[in-house]
């Protein structure tokens, strides 16, 4: 069910590790696939993503360990429509610097904002109008397009449902959905809630990570997601496996963001990675 090509690392769960090494190192172990990051040393900077390698020395050590680049994280603020042509000139950046390495999504993520004063609905038009674009452009280039819902209380789009409705709405086939664990969490996204509201035929990619503390769901951030782990106040295996028994067949990726992971090494990657992968296969 979860075979090892089935899973891909995310650069957020080997950040001090050079990208080169990254692919090598996943390689290593089986796994095929990686994403990409415009935010791994700090700010969304796209002369980041390839870490100031070449696209043609990228391709080559991608070849030479058969591994794919599943995503590139991401275009921020995508449904805000007086940034559509910021957002434009940098995904097309982001297309252009990876034309020749067989890029499959670009994922898009809403704004978070408590100062967004635009209505529920205003906020769907815009996103509505902005997918519409982005699909255009990603079409000339043969990617396809990733909405991430940030289940952050001041995120503009919380829930898959919602994601569901926008691509509906824009009438594209380019797009799906990244379902994110931690995300899931955060929006209180219940069982009952996943059968009754989730089509799996949207979703695209799962990220996965492990939350081991005891705050309130509200006060979490990205600093408290780490590899997988038994102690998992999420319970994101649970979610992965009720993805899987849905009808799912794409890739799980290793998502944690602390800046903890800035202090491990290749070793410490790897044992992180064959012990999420076991955890993941075993189930809870």
């Amino acid at each position: 069910m979860f075979s090892i090509e089935r899973f891909c690392l995310n650069r957020k769960a080997a950040p001090a590790i050079s990208l080169d090494k990254t692919i090598s190192l996943v390689a290593s172990l089986g796994i095929k696939n990686i994403e990409l990051r415009n935010d791994l040393y700090g700010i969304p900077d796209n002369s980041s993503i390839l870490d100031k390698m070449s696209e043609l020395d990228v391709k080559r050590v991608l070849e030479d360990n058969d591994v794919s680049v599943e995503t590139i994280n991401a275009v921020g603020n995508m449904d805000r429509r007086d940034m559509i042509d910021d957002n434009l000139a940098s995904l097309t950046e982001m297309l252009d610097m990876t034309k020749d390495l067989q890029l499959k999504n670009i994922i898009f993520c809403p704004v978070r904002s408590k100062d967004d004063v635009r209505s529920a609905r205003q906020r769907q038009e815009d996103a509505i109008a902005n997918i519409k674009d982005y699909s255009q452009l990603l079409k000339k280039y043969n990617v396809n397009g990733l909405i991430e819902p940030l289940g952050f209380e001041d995120s503009t789009l919380r829930f898959p449902w919602e994601g569901q409705f926008i691509i509906d709405q824009a009438g594209v086939d380019n797009f799906k959905l990244v379902a994110d664990t931690f995300h899931y969490y955060l929006a209180n996204v219940t069982d009952d809630d996943f059968d009754n509201k989730v089509d799996v035929a949207y979703i695209g990619l799962v990220h996965l990570s492990s939350v081991m503390n005891n705050k309130s769901r509200r006060y979490l951030d990205d600093q408290d997601r780490y590899m997988l782990d038994e102690a998992d106040i999420m319970n994101s295996i649970h979610i992965a496996h009720n993805i899987e028994n849905a009808g799912y067949h794409g890739l799980y990726a290793f998502e944690p963001f602390s800046d903890d992971l800035k202090q491990y090494d290749e070793q410490r990657v790897k044992d992180e990675l064959v012990k999420s992968i076991k955890l993941v296969q075993k189930g809870k």
